[in-house]
């Protein structure tokens, strides 16, 4: 299910990666997708299955203004 990486600059921005996303899937054949499938519906499940982490190692922080506070939720 490797795709060749396409070379250029087409794919530099956020809607040409997202069309060469579209043109990659519809390439698939049936059997790829149903692999894709179930390759994602795995990693879901072992996604689920992990503990989630909290307190103060699970904070994120925001390092690139160097303030160190705790980055506000979306």
């Amino acid at each position: 299910m490797t795709r060749p990486a396409e070379a250029g600059w087409e794919t530099a921005t956020w809607e040409g990666s997202r069309g060469a996303q579209l043109r990659a899937a519809l390439a698939l054949t049936v059997r790829e997708r149903l692999q894709a499938l179930e390759d994602l519906a795995e990693l879901a499940e072992r996604l689920a299955a992990m503990p989630r982490s909290s307190g103060v190692a699970g904070r994120r922080e925001d390092r690139r203004a160097g303030t160190g506070r705790p980055l506000k939720a979306r």
